[in-house]
């Protein structure tokens, strides 16, 4: 298996917000970052990543970075076999990313990490690719990619990474240091399934219901009771069923949910911006997953069983 550190080679699946945001910082501070685009390919090798920092209130521009990757490719083949695989492309197409994987991934080798949304996606690559091991990340980040290779950044936000099934500890506190050296708040999960239970308790509510009232930006279903009430009531069914999991969510937690939000001003969540853009919404890794793995521990979940079926119906 390789060490992970700043000098690994990286290559990059899925140049969107995230992927940009990440990759770009970790190109930056100095790593050997290969991207596997297409769309974007040709802006990406003429011009590089361009990573904006926004105040999310005034919406003026405080920072601005360009950076390029060390190569740009439309095929996995023209990269080959790396250090590190970097998975941000949304979970829509994990299923077709497994033929590219096969040329950047060297079994026993190459650390696979996901940074994407929702539940099962480690599961997933670990199933593919069972000699290798697999970390997960989850972004808590508000970031837009605005233009091809652009992206901008309004709450910078944190990481945490863990690894399936907690078995590789020491690639997960090497990664996170690859993070932190990147300029990155980054710390290491003790347990993913917990992170993963916290993370889905913004993503389920604040993706879910911006879709299912027609394009609701996070403001204003902040500053709407009822659109509030429900993102409470969804928050509480994800609480008791990390709880039934046997992982502790605090209320402090779900208020900090809140606060956090409130900090994000007119905020489209990614789905949203998938959904309005007419792209694939991530619904069954955040609402289906989440809803079926409650449900088999026995908790009542009406209010996320509601939501599912209403943005199924909208998808």
């Amino acid at each position: 298996m390789s060490a992970v550190s700043l000098s690994s080679s990286f290559a990059l699946l899925g140049p969107g917000a995230i992927g940009l945001y990440y990759g770009g910082f970790l190109a930056k501070a100095g790593a050997s970052l290969h991207v596997l685009a297409r769309s974007d390919a040709a802006v990406m090798s003429e011009r590089g990543i361009l990573i904006r920092m926004i105040d999310p209130r005034t919406e003026e521009l405080n920072a601005e970075y360009c950076v390029r990757p060390a190569q740009v490719a439309e095929s996995a083949v023209a990269i080959g076999t790396v250090d590190v695989v970097v998975i941000t492309a949304k979970t829509t197409v994990n299923a077709s990313l497994v033929e590219s994987l096969r040329d950047l991934v060297e079994p026993k080798r190459t650390v696979i990490l996901t940074l994407q949304n929702g539940m099962g996606n480690a599961e997933f690559y670990a199933k593919h690719f069972p000699e290798n091991p697999v970390l997960s990340s989850l972004c808590f980040v508000c970031a837009n990619r605005t233009k091809p290779a652009v992206v901008e950044n309004y709450l910078s936000g944190r990481v945490e990474i863990g690894s399936l099934n907690n078995q590789w500890p020491e690639l997960v506190e090497a990664m996170v240091a690859v993070f932190v050296a990147a300029d990155l708040r980054c710390s290491a999960s003790s347990s993913l399934d917990q992170s993963l239970w916290r993370k889905l308790c913004w993503n389920v509510p604040f993706n879910g219901l911006s879709i299912a009232c027609g394009g609701m930006t996070t403001d204003k279903i902040l500053a709407d009771p009822h659109m509030a009430r429900r993102a409470w009531a969804l928050m509480r069914e994800l609480q008791s069923a990390a709880g039934k999991a046997g992982y502790e969510i605090k209320e402090s937690f779900l208020q900090g949910q809140f606060d956090v939000t409130e900090k994000m001003g007119a905020y489209q969540p990614s789905s949203l911006i998938d959904f309005l853009a007419g792209r694939a919404v991530e619904v069954e890794s955040l609402w289906g997953e989440p809803l079926r793995r409650g449900q088999a521990l026995g908790v009542a979940m009406p209010e996320l069983e509601k939501l599912y079926a209403e943005i199924q119906a909208l998808v």
